[in-house]
């Protein structure tokens, strides 16, 4: 594959990890179950952008994330599991999420925030709750797509939202690309824009700020860094005149 198509593919992809979420979520009804799935299966379709005119500009306001006041704001109990699983995905306990790959954790405990359960990360995100519920309980894995929704975070008040992705640039043939590398591909959507290193939980991480008046879901800050074999991304969408800092305070560093 040239440059070219490689650099086509990573932005693309880059487009559908930073492009507009809309859903909320819901408490599932029923515990899940091992799968008994197939790619042919309807259901279990994943999303595939459309690659004409994709833009990671094309959202409109109403493509954010909102807080759905029928929502419980709730997660599932499908979706607790032990911290001893390590799964690739991080493991939730009452309100508190625990990712060991991106070095963070993150509690909603007496706060305005709340977790999305899988149903509601499938909504945001284009997925089926089966493609979500594989990934969460390790039934696939980075290998098995570009881009994995590990959690999505909101503000019950103003909507803000944080989501936790990975992206596994393997997927794209383009190995080697680093976190800068890869932020950088939507730099030229923007005006006077640049790539910075910022320590976020005691880490590097390459970040790109999309000021609220170039994004019209929001002011968007990604972080993204290396770890093993993937690029692990922290998505914050801040709506109204909501601080990053109000959203940074509900992490910490996994020690």
């Amino acid at each position: 594959m040239s440059f070219l198509k490689k650099k086509t593919a990573i932005l693309l992809l880059f487009t559908l990890v930073l492009s507009s979420l809309a859903g909320c979520g819901k408490k599932e009804e029923e515990p899940y179950v091992s799968p008994n799935f197939t790619n042919e299966s309807e259901d279990n379709q994943k999303y595939e952008p459309e690659p004409i005119n994709a833009s990671v500009t094309d959202a409109t306001p109403g493509d954010a994330l909102v807080y759905d006041k029928e929502s419980t704001g709730e997660m599932s109990e499908a979706v607790r599991a032990s911290l001893t699983d390590a799964l690739e995905a991080g493991v939730y306990e009452n309100d508190t999420y625990y990712n060991s790959l991106a070095g963070l954790k993150i509690s909603v405990a007496d706060t305005d925030w709340a977790f999305y359960d899988a149903e509601g990360v499938a909504a945001a995100t284009g997925l089926s709750t089966e493609d979500v519920n594989n990934f969460w309980y390790g039934y696939k894995t980075t290998d098995d797509a570009e881009t994995s929704y590990c959690a999505i975070v909101y503000n019950k008040v103003t909507g803000s939202n944080v989501v936790i992705s990975y992206v596994n640039p393997s997927v794209t043939l383009y190995d080697e690309i680093t976190a800068e590398d890869y932020l950088s591909m939507a730099l030229n959507r923007y005006d006077g824009l640049l790539i910075k290193r910022v320590t976020f939980l005691g880490d590097q991480w390459a970040c790109l700020d999309i000021p609220a008046d170039q994004n019209p879901a929001g002011r968007r800050i990604c972080y993204a860094k290396r770890s093993g074999k993937v690029l692990v991304l922290v998505t914050f969408t801040m709506q109204e005149d909501q601080d990053i800092a109000d959203a940074q305070q509900i992490f910490t560093r996994l020690q």
